[in-house]
């Protein structure tokens, strides 16, 4: 687009006014020339007029620059969007790909959906991914928080730091997958198999893992803070240093669990088998234990202060050396102040009672005494 006459350019009209204008400025004061005020006049008129040529031409330009700026802005927003529609539209068509249950078509959606970075920027958030089939899948840092994965097989698939926040996972196929570090805050993982899971670190808070199975998964210093998790399978899991303060794993099986070192404070442990567990130097306070079996457990060093736990269930643990009771009484002392005939073991030469495996010998067993009639 273009205001300038044609042969003619604005510059070359500005410059004869302005030659116009000197001339007959000269003209106006050269004695004896009858036209003198006539010549300044028009002198001054056309120095006049070529200054609005020049102003004129000036507005023109940036008039026809901010129309060009216009025009580029829309066809640049025009272009977004129908960029932005395309991209859509293809992220549709691979989050589809991705459910479609199809293993070759899923992973060549992963693959497509990695490479536009589109994994872990939100774009899964709330997806529908019911029975999709991502086994084996390298999803590192995903970004599947609040998606529906019902029914989903991930199993043996790379999750690590993956943010599955108030996603529903419920039945879904999670064995042997990598979920160190990963979040799964306030998840549904109801019915889920996450057995030989390594989810150490991992951050369940408040998760529901209500008939989960975990057995032989690693949750090493893992976050289970609030977790429901009644009659889950957590048979020979490794949760050493977790935090489980004020979970709930009522009717659960921890048997052969490594709980060494982890919070359990306030938790609800009722009728939950312990058999054989390790709890050596677990925080048990304010713990409900009614009716847990704790047959062969390993309570060395526990601290038991204000927990719900019968002397029936205690007597039938490994060991409680060390441990702080309900009462807040040291076992040993606890155990000399019921029996005035009792004789601890004699020490080893590391300096623990018992076996050459470290446990304690069967005379050993907690509460192996004659207790007094209570009044």
């Amino acid at each position: 687009m273009s205001t300038k006459p044609k042969g003619l350019s604005i510059q070359a009209i500005v410059i004869v006014l302005l030659l116009l204008a000197l001339f007959f400025g000269w003209l106006g004061y050269q004695p004896g020339t009858l036209l003198n005020e006539y010549a300044r006049g028009l002198g001054l008129t056309l120095l006049g007029v070529a200054l609005v040529v020049v102003l004129s031409d000036r507005l023109a330009t940036r008039r026809e620059q901010q129309l060009l700026s216009y025009l580029e802005d829309q066809r640049r927003a025009q272009e977004d969007t129908q960029m932005a529609r395309e991209q859509q539209l293809l992220k549709t068509q691979l989050v589809r790909e991705v459910a479609s249950g199809d293993a070759g078509l899923a992973a060549r959606a992963i693959k497509e959906l990695d490479a536009q970075g589109w994994l872990t920027d939100g774009t899964l958030s709330n997806a529908h991914l019911a029975g999709a089939n991502l086994r084996g899948a390298h999803l590192g840092w995903i970004n599947l928080s609040g998606a529906f994965l019902s029914r989903i097989d991930l199993q043996d698939a790379d999750l690590s730091y993956a943010n599955f926040g108030s996603a529903n996972l419920s039945d879904a196929l999670l064995s042997r997958a990598n979920l160190e570090r990963a979040s799964l805050t306030e998840a549904d993982l109801r019915g889920a198999d996450l057995s030989l899971c390594s989810m150490n670190e991992a951050d369940l808070t408040g998760a529901v893992l209500e008939g989960a199975t975990l057995s032989g998964a690693s949750l090493v210093e893992a976050n289970l803070t609030k977790v429901v998790a009644e009659r889950v399978a957590l048979n020979g899991v490794n949760l050493e240093r977790a935090n489980l303060v004020e979970s709930n794993l009522s009717y659960g099986n921890l048997e052969r669990a490594a709980l060494n070192g982890a919070n359990l404070g306030w938790a609800n442990l009722s009728r939950v088998n312990l058999e054989k567990a390790n709890l050596a130097e677990a925080n048990l306070s304010g713990a409900n234990l009614d009716d847990a079996r704790l047959h062969g457990a390993n309570l060395s060093g526990a601290f038991l202060f204000g927990a719900r736990v019968s002397l029936k269930a205690l007597s039938t643990a490994r060991s409680l050396a060390n441990a702080t009771m309900p009462d807040g009484v040291k076992y040993e002392d606890w155990v000399r102040r019921q029996s005035g005939d009792y004789v601890p073991p004699a020490p080893t030469t590391n300096g623990n009672a018992g076996n050459a495996e470290g446990g304690y010998a069967p005379t050993d067993s907690p509460l192996d005494y004659t207790p007094v009639d209570e009044i």
